[in-house]
């Protein structure tokens, strides 16, 4: 099966459920990371909360646009930069922030696949009922 990163067309999809979620939880971390930040380098305060803030309101804004088409979700792939570089002030952001930035790359492309294959399946039983209702609404028409 060929990569297909094109956002999924249901409206409460697995894509969109993953990667929303993800990038809701991101945005908790990144308000943790600025707290303890806040602690571990005083004299940079500001600019802590500045980049924390802002990326953590980038973060949920993402998650919320999300149904909006494919800018979103590449967006929100760009969004994992910010959150491996806290790792220069936060060391333990090295090992969380490409934890995320993986389970935001699966949760696009896995969720796609399972909202492609849900696709399938609801357009073959959607086929057969067509065709079971044609049958008896067939034989039903000859009746009259």
């Amino acid at each position: 099966m060929p990569l297909d990163l094109t956002p999924s067309a249901r409206p409460h999809g697995a894509q969109r459920m993953l990667s929303a979620t993800t990038l809701t939880i991101e945005a908790l971390v990144v308000l943790f990371a600025a707290l303890a930040a806040h602690q571990l380098v005083p004299e940079h305060r500001g600019v802590t909360w500045a980049l924390a803030g802002s990326t953590g309101l980038a973060l949920l804004a993402t998650a919320g646009l999300l149904r909006r088409g494919a800018w979103p979700y590449v967006l929100g792939a760009l969004l994992q930069i910010p959150m491996i570089a806290m790792g220069a002030v936060i060391p333990a952001m090295w090992v969380l922030g490409p934890a995320f930035a993986l389970l935001y790359v699966y949760g696009v492309i896995r969720g796609h696949r399972w909202d492609a294959e849900k696709d399938a399946v609801d357009a073959r039983v959607l086929a057969e009922r067509a065709a079971e209702d044609s049958a008896a609404g067939g034989g039903a028409d000859r009746a009259s």
